[in-house]
């Protein structure tokens, strides 16, 4: 029997989302974008180790959006995050984020 304390539930974690970049674009960005962290290539994408837990990125291959004449890149990427908490997958996605920011009026 438990008494009193508190328990950290690491769990998975998982999202997608869209990103208008090229592949060749993301693949640049990226290093910076996981803080220069080791990270393994696989077959669907990419693994990183964060802390005692992981980071995975499946990427897509490069789509197009097209919109009257102009047609726009961009990849679907779904993250999965094992043995994080909430609050770290929060600060990895926002340095994540911060990286792949573009300028704009």
């Amino acid at each position: 029997m438990a008494t009193g304390g508190w328990w950290l539930n690491l769990e998975r974690i998982v999202f997608s989302r869209e990103m208008g970049f090229t592949a060749n674009e993301f693949e640049r960005t990226l290093p910076a974008a996981l803080n220069h962290r080791p990270c393994d290539k696989t077959p669907t994408g990419y693994r990183v180790a964060i802390d005692a837990g992981t980071m995975e990125l499946a990427v897509s291959e490069q789509k197009y959006r097209k919109i009257a004449s102009i047609s726009l890149p961009y990849l679907s990427i779904d993250f999965t995050f094992d043995g994080l908490s909430d609050t770290q997958v929060q600060e990895v996605m926002r340095y994540f984020d911060l990286r792949f920011q573009r300028g704009g009026g």
